[in-house]
């Protein structure tokens, strides 16, 4: 099904106003434009609303950026080497602008192809609050950790006690790692404790990648917003680490299947770890509570040795720009906001406050 102009309209201004929000002039100067060749454009606009998903849950904008980037980096386009900072050019939205639609209208079948990918952005970053979230759990609970990720994408959080990071007294995990996550904490100090023994680890993803696939770096560079040469090197580290140990698993599969297939645990004494980052957006309401009660249900039924917990990084219903770190824990019956920071971990707000639950 066709969408509307209206509903183009209102995915471009809700992805401008993120993009602003978050330090990507770039790619606002790149929606502004959208939003004024909707209509009067033909092919811009036949090209975004013959596109049939929702445009703010499928990240129409993304989609469409990163379909452009994957063809002008195989193509070593002039444009985006030299205005991209995360491929080495000076950042002039300006000059992207008019270089940006003239390649575009010249690769309009490979981009409307492309955009058929999901956005794949579980970004790194995220691994420093959620890497503090997990040493949280494993204090609670003292036991070993079974991590299960929703919306794994590639794996590379699924890694976090393989990263470096530093709060702002304490630090954990491999000091020689590849990846080092230094000043992602604005305030607060999470508790400092040895980190945590990782005894399985698994994710789903409705379009899992992996990271031995030559195709895989460049995907995952389209999708890293030109200005944000730092989270081009997070990935770039991730991805050193990702491919130094053995595949991970991540499955293709639903949230509320997979979760329900591998959630409990046969093996007594570790503790079952439910975790995702920036995912709930991506899920329409009935989804989104048909997940939550599944979760809330089998924490229920848990016992004292098969603790399950609940980690969550995920946007306020107010304003996306801001996320919140919660975590929850059965059979303990304990709910936390641990945290607030941004949609890419950095700017963490540590101040565990008691949830009524």
């Amino acid at each position: 099904m066709s969408l509307t102009i209206e509903q183009v309209l209102a995915g471009c201004e809700w992805q401008r106003d993120l993009c602003r929000k978050n330090g990507a002039p770039t790619y606002v100067a790149l929606i502004d434009e959208l939003i004024d060749r909707l209509g009067p454009d033909d092919t811009v606009t036949g090209l975004l609303t013959e596109d049939g998903q929702n445009p703010i849950r499928s990240a129409l904008c993304l989609r469409l950026f990163g379909a452009v980037n994957r063809i002008a980096m195989r193509e070593s386009a002039d444009w985006i080497t030299d205005h991209y900072p995360t491929l080495g050019g000076e950042s002039a939205p300006e000059r992207v602008v008019p270089e940006f639609f003239g390649f575009l209208l010249g690769n309009l079948d490979a981009v409307r192809e492309q955009m058929g990918i999901a956005v794949q952005t579980n970004e790194v970053g995220r691994a420093a609050p959620l890497s503090a979230a997990m040493n949280y759990v494993a204090h609670a609970t003292g036991r070993p950790l079974r991590l299960l990720e929703v919306g794994a994408s590639a794996g590379l959080n699924l890694l976090l006690d393989r990263y470096f990071v530093a709060g702002p007294r304490s630090s954990w995990v491999p000091t020689d790692s590849a990846l080092r996550l230094e000043g992602h904490f604005a305030s607060g100090d999470p508790e400092a404790v040895a980190p945590p023994e990782v005894v399985e680890r698994r994710g789903c993803d409705l379009n899992p990648i992996d990271v031995h696939d030559p195709a895989t770096p460049n995907l995952l560079r389209s999708f890293v917003w030109p200005e944000h040469v730092e989270r081009a090197r997070r990935l770039e580290a991730a991805l050193e680490v990702a491919r130094s140990v053995p595949r991970l698993r991540i499955d293709a599969a639903d949230a509320y299947s997979w979760v329900s297939e591998h959630v409990e645990d046969s093996v007594s004494g570790r503790t079952t770890v439910v975790f995702h980052s920036i995912v709930l957006p991506y899920f329409d309401p009935d989804e989104r509570a048909r997940f939550t009660k599944l979760v809330c249900c089998r924490g229920e039924g848990r016992d004292e040795d098969r603790p399950l917990a609940w980690i969550s990084l995920e946007p306020g219903e107010e304003d996306s720009s801001v996320v919140d770190l919660t975590c929850e824990i059965w059979p303990m019956g304990k709910k936390v906001l641990l945290a607030g920071t941004t949609p890419h971990g950095t700017h963490v707000r540590w101040d565990p406050q008691d949830l009524l639950t």
